[in-house]
């Protein structure tokens, strides 16, 4: 649950569109969380609500999507490792092998991404603990194999 700070954050954030506007992602919405806005402190705060309840050995590297899921990996990491998934589909940074990984990325739709990057790092030899993002948009619709998805802000889910 979001606390007031973080919902008057994702206000800041929000874009909102007389007429539905197509995304980056292909989607089209009349609402738009434009996460670029952030600044370090409100990532850090977006990040402790979406993970500040685990402990902190649950994960030792987080791998961000490209562009601005590098930003929130970052701050979800903590001290941690980072590295990045590039839209090229391929993983940079770090060595995946042997870690316990968190994916990264700032709003979640389809999670058509998300799971690419999963892939990746599976293929890498990563053991992947979940997901964090700063907006869920999903509806809980994804199919993430049973591993959690964590948030800051769950937001209506597109149509």
């Amino acid at each position: 649950m979001s606390d007031e700070t973080t919902k008057a954050i994702i206000e800041r954030i929000t874009e909102r569109y007389p007429t539905p506007k197509r995304v980056e992602s292909g989607h089209e919405v009349s609402v738009y969380y434009n996460c670029i806005r952030l600044v370090p402190s409100e990532l850090a705060r977006l990040a402790a609500q979406a993970t500040g309840h685990l402990s902190g050995d649950e994960y030792d590297l987080v791998i961000g999507v490209a562009y601005t899921g590098i930003l929130f990996a970052a701050a979800m990491a903590g001290g941690r490792q980072v590295g990045i998934f590039q839209t090229d589909g391929k993983l940079y940074g770090p060595v995946v092998s042997g870690h316990r990984v968190l994916i990264v990325d700032d709003v979640i739709m389809s999670g058509k991404t998300i799971q690419k990057a999963a892939l990746a790092v599976q293929q890498a030899g990563g053991e992947l603990i979940g997901y964090g993002c700063i907006v869920d948009r999903s509806g809980g619709q994804l199919d993430l194999e049973k591993r959690p998805l964590f948030s800051a802000f769950v937001a209506p889910a597109i149509s």
